[in-house]
């Protein structure tokens, strides 16, 4: 699932709902319960290993890509649960930076995943993904869009593209992730 361990307790209180027969749910679970959380403790332990690079798998790259229609609705339920909960998320300065701070990252990955698919059927995707964004919450639009993320996943034309891709890349190498 993913390196976040909640007490069962907080996950019947707080309602989480993951939905069925879809991927990339492991980002839900992280970020919905965390409005709920009143403290966090660090253990460096490993509870969970997670296999990369198996043929097949579910963040295998060109899989994410294939399946990008579930990557865009794990992302739009995100966006709906901030704009829902937004006053209360940002009762606490914190939290509201993490809970934004991860909702870029899943942005980002989704217009990624659609840059790298070189297809025009994902662009549209992708730009429907963020006019989205700005029709839920404009503000919360404007803080991605002019982010340094916001900006490299927009850049124009197929040399804005490659740029994005190249970051992407280094992105990769530096972080040693799939």
């Amino acid at each position: 699932m993913h390196s976040v361990i909640y007490r069962t307790r907080l996950l019947r209180e707080c309602g989480l709902h993951l939905p069925e027969h879809t991927f990339y749910v492991d980002n839900i679970y992280v970020y919905e319960p965390m409005l709920h959380v009143k403290n966090m403790y660090y253990l460096d332990v490993d509870f969970y290993r997670y296999y990369i690079g198996r043929e097949g798998q579910s963040v295998n790259e060109s899989i994410m890509i294939s399946r990008i229609d579930q990557q865009l609705k794990v992302n739009r339920i995100m966006i709906d649960f901030y704009v829902k909960h937004k006053d209360a998320i940002q009762g606490i300065k914190r939290r509201d930076q993490y809970m934004k701070n991860y909702l870029e990252i899943i942005t980002t990955v989704s217009s990624i995943l659609a840059i790298k698919s070189d297809k025009k059927e994902n662009m549209e995707k992708k730009a429907a993904l963020w006019q989205y964004l700005k029709e839920q919450d404009v503000q919360l639009y404007k803080w991605m869009r002019l982010g340094i993320m916001g900006i490299g996943m927009n850049l124009p034309g197929r040399i804005g593209r490659g740029i994005s891709v190249t970051g992407y890349k280094i992105c990769q190498k530096i972080f040693k992730f799939n």
